[in-house]
């Protein structure tokens, strides 16, 4: 039996910690890692100020050099670092939510959403110039 890819959006966010827009704007912090998830093309016809681009092809290669690189308090492991992703509308990133959990990361969660309701909730969005 073949499945959509709408179930396997809707299993991962069953098992995924998931924020609202407004939940994001709050607890962004300078120790928050703020992940864009779409393709370079997305990105630059907007994204999150301070968001990092990881693609969603290419987030499992390079997270843990990301973590590394941005990391801004030695005393928090890895493993515990708050990372927040983000697509277009939440699909994608609950799928990678899952695949960061898998891989050991405790405190990744998915935006609902994705930067359409971040945009549709009035928040700043860093458009092309």
């Amino acid at each position: 039996m073949l499945v959509s890819p709408a179930d396997i959006v809707a299993r991962a966010k069953a098992t995924i910690k998931e924020c609202s827009v407004t939940e994001v704007d709050r607890c962004l912090t300078s120790d928050t890692l703020l992940i864009d998830i779409r393709e370079l093309a997305e990105f630059r016809k907007g994204h999150i100020p301070g968001s990092l681009l990881a693609p969603r092809g290419l987030l499992e290669f390079e997270i843990h050099g990301i973590v590394e690189r941005t990391a801004t308090d030695p005393t928090v492991a890895p493993e515990d670092r708050d990372i927040v992703l983000y697509c277009g509308t939440g699909g994608r990133s609950a799928l990678a939510a899952l695949t960061l959990d898998t891989m050991g990361y405790r405190k990744v969660k998915s935006m609902a959403g994705g930067i359409v309701a971040w945009a549709a909730a009035g928040l700043p969005v860093d458009l092309p110039s």
